[in-house]
């Protein structure tokens, strides 16, 4: 059996998305796609602009089979901490052939990135530790580790200032660490690149972070060239019960927590450094939206990314002792089901007794410190975005997972 998987964040899910998972399907003839996606908070820090709910039905429309949670330790970490637990709960559950987008869209350049890597560590290690000694933010100081040692031009390697390519490397250096036998295949990301503002009416694939700048600004109406019908209904849905979730709607939650906080709370925050609270802390009194904090704080080694992932972090009081335990010392302990279709479902029925980890449909009597991270961060969104308070639909300890009858389009559980 070919089992597909998928690291995504649908945020929201797009025409892109759909071309990826189309591509997917053709090339590799898949018996069953299985997507593990972030919760209701995303990589780069930001508030999901809907919840994972409606972005799970969003994948089973499109035609993923199963949907599983990557848990927030992971699913708001670095490029390398996001992969590893993503890599870690694909390969529990059997994929053996793992697609992703990137600039190049070649996997050779990726192996031989790998293997130069790999063959000039301690090389590579020192470059990156003297970068991020002058101030280099990660990323900035992994490029130009990279580029220290990538001196051989004959050599096709992978361009890992680009996103794309630097978030896929990630995939392939968790592969190779743990061992495992996916295989990992690429294609090139097409029109919009990652987190590109730009906005071409005349094309039909619009970056995520684009898309959610346009509904800033605009109706639903007016990206519904740039994503399945289907997506539209669920923005509309999520605009009508006004369910969305952005910094600027969770801005004034942030700005209690940092003033009413101490210095030495907030230094135990996960991935506080370099007595950054002292900074956050001066600028939030003066702070009138998040955008103007974040602008405000922001330096060349504190980004933009790194800073929202470390406001979430603020936001659901995740401390550094907990979060470096789970996602640096040890794996995901549980997978949280999400969604499926018949053909998700007949395959969990199939494998479910050969995973080690227990198989969450709901949130009950598993209750490790990774669960609970997730409770405690599905729960702050949900009081943040839900705002009727009689409304119990997403209720985290209660909420199935999504069964799809891909044959009448309909959620038998919905």
């Amino acid at each position: 059996m070919i089992i597909a998987g998928i690291i995504a964040e649908y945020n929201p899910f797009h025409n892109g998305h759909h071309y990826q998972l189309d591509t997917l399907k053709k090339q590799l003839h898949p018996d069953v796609v299985i997507v593990v996606m972030s919760g209701d908070f995303v990589q780069r820090g930001e508030p999901a602009l809907v919840s994972k709910w409606r972005r799970t039905q969003m994948a089973l429309q499109a035609g993923a089979d199963l949907i599983v949670e990557l848990p927030y330790v992971y699913a708001v970490g670095k490029a390398d901490v996001f992969a590893r637990g993503a890599v870690a709960i694909l390969d529990r559950l059997g994929v053996n052939a793992l697609l992703f987008s990137s600039e190049d869209g070649k996997i050779a350049p990726f192996m031989n990135t790998l293997s130069l890597i790999e063959q000039h560590q301690t090389d590579y290690d020192t470059k990156l530790n003297e970068s991020m000694k002058q101030g280099l933010s990660y990323p900035n100081a992994h490029a130009a580790a990279y580029r220290a040692i990538a001196t051989d031009k004959s050599i096709d390697l992978v361009d890992l200032a680009k996103p794309n390519n630097s978030l896929g490397f990630q995939y392939i250096r968790a592969i190779r660490q743990r061992n495992s036998p996916i295989i990992p295949y690429t294609i090139p990301r097409r029109q919009a690149q990652h987190n590109d503002q730009s906005w071409d009416q005349a094309n039909a694939i619009a970056s995520a972070s684009s898309i959610r700048s346009h509904l800033e600004q605009q109706s639903i109406q007016s990206i519904s060239d740039k994503v399945p019908d289907f997506v539209a209904d669920q923005l509309e849905l999520a605009h009508r019960e006004q369910d969305y979730g952005t910094w600027e709607r969770f801005f004034p939650y942030l700005k209690y927590k940092l003033i009413s906080s101490d210095k030495e709370r907030l230094h135990a925050i996960y991935e506080m450094e370099e007595g950054i609270e002292h900074r956050l802390q001066s600028q939030i009194r003066h702070a009138h939206s998040f955008q103007a904090f974040i602008s405000a704080v922001k330096t060349k080694r504190y980004t933009w990314a790194r800073l929202q992932r470390l406001s979430a972090h603020i936001l659901t009081d995740t401390l550094k002792k907990q979060a470096i335990s789970l996602a640096l010392e040890s794996e995901p302990d549980a997978i949280r089901l999400l969604g499926m279709n018949s053909a998700g479902q007949a395959y969990l029925a199939k494998i479910r007794k050969k995973i080690s980890v227990p198989i969450l449909s709901k949130i009950r009597n598993h209750r490790s410190d990774m669960v609970e991270l997730d409770l405690k961060a599905a729960q702050i969104y949900d009081f943040l975005t839900i705002k009727d308070p009689t409304k119990t639909t997403y209720s985290e300890t209660g909420h199935p997972p999504f069964r799809y009858d891909e044959t009448t389009g309909r959620f038998l559980n919905e």
